[in-house]
């Protein structure tokens, strides 16, 4: 089964060598071809992008922003090591922030055909945190605006920054995506914002507030 994912193009062998599930086969022959083979795939697929380095730049700057980010959200704000926590999350978005500025500067956008599909999708992430920089932010939008239409950028990611800026800017939100406790930000035509998250693939908004509620809790 995981020959056939790696033919059909799975990548994420940092999670294939993780997975607990699969410790009982790290022994045998046959675990090293299958190994031998992704990164034989990884070589080729990323010879076909046009910045391959700056896409393990952009996952391992993903990598350090959620471990930062859930161990801030994991902490209680009674806790002593809370306000460490919230220090070390600021300075990581700091410097991931000033590291996207200088891969737009280099590559505009950084799309699929840039970085990959997960390079795009790492990207986007670093926007959407780079709450400290509005104007990146803003950038960010207008770059990926064109993308979309091209197929290089996942319309729900630029739908996820979209809100962010308005929110941000104390506007109406278009898609709900941003919340406040259990309940969204205020939405522009709220009546009709299911059909526009429909449209850029995203679930239902009662659907998003019940997986946000799952995850977070209601404060």
């Amino acid at each position: 089964m995981l020959d056939a994912a790696i033919a059909v193009g799975f990548r994420d062998i940092d999670g294939l060598e993780r997975d607990s599930d699969l410790a009982n086969l790290h022994g045998t022959a046959r675990w090293k071809a299958t190994l031998r083979a992704l990164h034989t795939r990884i070589a080729d697929w990323e010879r076909t992008l046009k910045a391959p380095e700056l896409r393990r730049q952009l996952l391992a700057m993903v990598d350090e922003d959620q471990a930062a980010r859930n161990a801030w959200i994991a902490a209680r704000r009674d806790q002593p090591e809370w306000q460490a926590l919230a220090a070390k999350l600021a300075a990581v978005d700091e410097k991931n922030t000033a590291a996207l500025r200088a891969a737009m500067a280099s590559w505009g956008w950084p799309g699929k055909d840039v970085v990959g599909e997960d390079g795009a999708h790492a990207a986007w992430l670093l926007a959407q945190h780079a709450d400290r920089d509005l104007t990146l932010q803003k950038e960010a939008l207008s770059r990926m605006k064109p993308l979309v239409d091209r197929g290089l950028v996942s319309a729900a990611s630029y739908a996820y920054l979209l809100d962010r800026v308005a929110v941000a800017e104390h506007r109406p939100q278009r898609y709900g995506t941003q919340f406040d406790g259990s309940e969204p930000f205020p939405i522009e035509d709220a009546s009709h914002v299911d059909a526009r998250r429909r449209a850029v693939g995203l679930s239902t908004l009662s659907e998003y507030r019940k997986q946000l509620l799952e995850m977070y809790g209601p404060n």
